[in-house]
């Protein structure tokens, strides 16, 4: 049922326009000049094309795709707030500002046409797919608590096995297909909302106790995105809990629990801050070059980050060496930058200057440069496995491409692994084509994306493998590879996540029939679900 007035999208709207009034009028203030009321325009006319799609029926009928929508309009509005917060314009470090928040308004107009066409909220419901009828046979569909622990366990001994070894490179099929199972340790999270996977779970101790396992693991893979994972993956499924079942928020939480939890996130906000540092300094000395993180001892790094943490002196001084180097703003024509935010989570999902930055370097080497489409095609043929480019005859060295498109952009410091924008690495690749190609790769992400939600004429089903990695979707748009990192997904990445997750259901599920059948008494089936 989808309701007229949702309560939670309803604050969350007034929320957001608060904090656009606030962020327009602080930045003309504050920092009056005309490329910032032009990314105040961008972040206007962001937020009034995302509030049309901000309704409950997107929500619940294509939770998947319109996470990876709200990152798209994220990183045209929180610059915007994030930046003044900080006390810098929006243009803070920029030499290319009308042409970021120009290009970067265009193809959030672009990403937000593509997402009206891929969900069509019209009918009453969808047909189902040929490929989701075959998903339902082999019970893509279905879960049970036992099944989510199992998964989750085996996550869990998969994520001991990496942080034993050292990372996965180019060729090296058994790593890197390890590494794609990392995320089924976030599975037992979702049974703290256990109605969006029609279960019922009420251990939900048992699951917080769990969470702190997982922020403390990953805290030992030093990467910091791993230690926000569980905390996001558990904010979103809380996002869709309240949006779909239509709750306040005060509903669930008291007003004196909000200030408590206030506090505490302060409070983490700012040892994650500390934690981040020691992270970037452990990076620094022992995971600096590829040679390092290929053979680093990853449980040596992360004792290093421990002591560092514990050395106040040392904290000290790499917090203010820091603040020295984020005062002398480098130019591009210097060197690489990605200085702009000084919090590292916000930085994830709104570093504009990323495309600022990536721009320049666009028009430097020319839109429609040879070299990036040559790369561009040698990314998509590294796509394949090699046992397979090894059968049909293409030879093909992988290690040749242990470098990033921002590295190749950029055009040295080759194996640094630098990020790009999307709107950078398109133009540079494909020139003005880039815009339509774009609207086309988007439009048949948010489809595939769409096929993890089976919407009949009595019920919603969401895959139970689309949950456990939910907080994935909110990253699907963000500075990394720009429209390779896309094509990636359509042609492997899709694919060979739903492959490799039925093969771990059945083999889990065929383990506990086999140790304890009861264990499978409560599994739900999409017949049990209203099919």
């Amino acid at each position: 049922m989808i309701h007229s007035k949702n309560h939670s999208i309803r604050q969350i709207n007034w929320v957001l326009r608060v904090l656009l009034v606030v962020g327009v009028i602080g930045e003309l203030i504050f920092f009056p000049s005309v490329p910032n009321f032009f990314g105040c325009i961008m972040a206007t006319i962001s937020y009034m094309v995302f509030s049309y799609f901000f309704k409950e029926e997107y929500i619940r009928l294509y939770p998947f795709a319109f996470l990876m929508y709200l990152s798209m309009f994220m990183y045209r509005f929180l610059p915007l707030i994030a930046t003044l917060l900080e006390g810098k314009p929006i243009t803070y470090g920029f030499e290319r500002p009308y042409q970021t928040f120009i290009g970067e308004t265009i193809l959030f107009l672009i990403s937000s046409i593509a997402f009206y066409f891929a969900c069509n909220t019209n009918k009453n419901f969808r047909q189902t797919d040929i490929l989701q009828k075959i998903l339902i046979k082999l019970n893509f569909y279905d879960i049970n608590a036992s099944i989510i622990w199992g998964m989750g366990l085996t996550g869990l001994i998969i994520k001991f096995y990496n942080l034993s070894k050292s990372a996965a490179e180019y060729g090296d099929i058994g790593g890197k297909f390890l590494e794609g199972l990392e995320y089924l340790m976030f599975a037992p999270l979702c049974l703290l909302f256990p109605s969006l996977l029609g279960l019922k779970y009420n251990q939900k101790k048992l699951i917080w106790v769990y969470s702190v396992l997982l922020i403390i693991l990953n805290i030992a893979s030093n990467k910091r995105h791993l230690i926000i994972t569980p905390i996001g993956t558990i904010g979103v499924l809380f996002l869709l809990y309240l949006v779909i079942n239509n709750l306040r928020l005060t509903q669930l939480i008291s007003p004196t629990k909000m200030i408590l939890g206030g506090l505490l996130l302060l409070a983490s906000l700012t040892a994650l801050s500390n934690l981040s540092t020691a992270m970037l300094y452990t990076r620094s000395t022992m995971l600096n070059n590829a040679e390092q993180r290929k053979n680093g001892d990853k449980l040596k790094a992360f004792e290093k980050t421990l002591e560092t943490l514990q050395n106040e002196s040392l904290m000290t001084r790499l917090k203010n060496n820091k603040n020295k180097i984020e005062k002398k703003t480098i130019t591009y024509h210097q060197s690489w930058t990605e200085d702009y935010l000084d919090n590292f989570m916000l930085a994830r999902y709104a570093n504009l200057r990323i495309t600022d930055e990536t721009l320049y370097y666009a028009e430097k080497i020319g839109y429609g440069n040879t070299k990036m489409q040559e790369n561009f095609k040698n990314s998509l043929i590294a796509l394949f496995p090699s046992p397979i480019l090894n059968i049909v005859g293409i030879q093909f060295d992988k290690k040749a491409n242990e470098f990033s498109r921002g590295d190749l952009l950029f055009g040295k410091g080759f194996g640094g692994y630098r990020v790009t924008s999307h709107i950078a690495d398109g133009l540079a690749t494909f020139s003005f084509s880039y815009f339509p190609l774009q609207f086309l790769v988007f439009f048949l992400i948010f489809k595939l994306l769409n096929l993890l939600v089976l919407i009949t004429k009595n019920n919603i089903i969401y895959a139970p493998f689309a949950l456990m990695d939910v907080f994935d979707h909110l990253g699907k748009f963000r500075n990394a590879n720009g429209i390779t990192t896309d094509f990636g997904f359509l042609i492997r990445g899709f694919i060979q996540g739903i492959i490799t997750y039925l093969i771990i259901f059945h083999f889990i599920r065929f383990a506990l029939k086999i140790i304890n059948p009861a264990l499978l008494q409560n599994n739900v089936s999409i017949n049990e679900k209203g099919i």
